[in-house]
């Protein structure tokens, strides 16, 4: 089965074998994740009573707000994503409205605008595991080159904040800026991620658009939709071109469009397949046509017991216990919120795929030099096989 487009809305059919039409429905109920091994019961929706429309212009955000206020909600004015050349309405609905509701009148009403509920999206860290037997198992796996290689551009990073001052940070210059409302959480997993990506044994020179959107609500710690966009509108606006997201959630249609846009405006977006565990249901953005889904393996090579699997996985890279350091000399870091950094680093780092090729030349120039790990070709537990460096920077 094929990734997700990112150029037209998930079919039905699709929807239902996500178990995500149900979710759609009673989003301002409370709705909550499906089961799977790892998902819990956090809730899948971040605001209740509230809907957000994606519109082409100014006009049809004006539009999208006159039609709210004839429904009888409340328009917020439009918010300029110039980046992507697209306003952002929030628009806040009346007790005994649902989200489905709601994204039916409004759709009715303005036929260019996409209108949707605001899904929650999460890191993918998981503990360290037992099997710590190498500290630097990665670049060589990776067989990157002893000389750390420049970056040929910008990197974008959508996390939790990241600290600037980590030692892994040192020789990266960090440029921050927060999306997220509410109670800003521990910044360990951005730094982690961003420590791996722009590792001064692997990348120099780099500049890290770091995107803070993760905030701490009354269950858990989560991003929204909503918060993706607008970052993902801010690298629009300062040109960067290939962009780290090491969290995973459902589909949404906010996300759909925001992610279609960014790729048309030659933005590669890397995202980590998600930990919710090889039985569960593909995780977004990572199975977005358009996105490179990066799923991970131990210092043996093996899958992480925990990482998503299926047709959309494109590429594996370290992932278990991959070791970052730190204030205390340092520690040891699990998930596939781990080793789509490592990708992206590969990407950023050669002038013949940064802001050049598009995602399907990517994919075939690292499916080119992959070692196949599973049964021969690309396949659905690790992709096209372990990703590897290219021979000189």
């Amino acid at each position: 089965m094929p990734k997700v487009s990112a150029y037209s809305p998930m079919p039905l059919r699709r929807l239902i074998h996500l178990g995500l039409v149900a979710c759609v429905g009673l989003a301002l109920a409370g709705c909550v994740s499906g089961p799977g091994p790892r998902s819990g019961t956090a809730p899948t929706v971040l605001e209740v009573g509230r809907v957000y429309g994606l519109v082409p212009s100014r006009r049809e955000s004006q539009a999208l707000n006159r039609a709210a206020e004839a429904l009888g909600y409340a328009a917020h004015p439009g918010q300029n994503l110039d980046g992507l050349g697209l306003y952002l309405v929030a628009v806040d609905l009346p007790e005994g409205i649902s989200g489905q509701e709601a994204i039916a009148a409004l759709e009715a009403r303005v036929d260019t605008a996409v209108v949707g509920v605001n899904h929650a999206y999460r890191v993918q860290q998981d503990a360290p595991t037992s099997d710590t037997a190498s500290l630097s198992f990665a670049n060589a796996a990776l067989n990157w080159p002893e000389a750390a290689c420049r970056a040929v551009g910008p990197v974008g990073l959508i996390d939790t904040g990241v600290d600037p001052a980590a030692p892994g940070l040192q020789g990266a210059r960090v440029v921050s800026r927060r999306f997220a409302r509410g109670p800003r959480p521990p910044m360990q997993h951005g730094t982690d991620v961003a420590s791996v990506l722009a590792d001064p044994s692997r990348l120099r020179g780099v500049t890290l658009y770091a995107a803070d959107v993760m905030a701490t609500g009354p269950n858990d710690v989560a991003a929204g939709a909503d918060s993706l966009v607008r970052a993902l509108d801010w690298f629009a606006r300062n040109d960067v071109r290939v962009v780290n997201l090491s969290l995973a959630g459902p589909y949404n249609k906010l996300l759909d469009l925001a992610v279609r846009t960014a790729a048309e405006r030659d933005m590669v977006l890397v995202a980590a397949v998600g930990n919710a565990g090889p039985q569960a249901a593909e995780q977004f953005p990572a199975a977005f046509s358009s996105v490179i889904a990066v799923t991970a393996v131990d210092a043996r090579q093996r899958p992480y017991r925990h990482a998503v699997r299926g047709p959309h996985v494109d590429i594996a890279a370290p992932g278990v216990d991959v070791f970052v350091p730190g204030l205390n000399g340092g520690r040891f870091v699990t998930g596939t919120s781990i080793a789509a950094p490592f990708v992206t680093a590969r990407i950023a780092s050669d002038r013949a795929l940064y802001g050049r090729a598009s995602v399907e030349a990517i994919r075939r120039a690292m499916a080119q030099d992959a070692v196949d790990l599973g049964p021969a070709g690309v396949e659905w537990i690790f992709g096209a096989g372990l990703m590897q460096a290219p021979e000189r920077c």
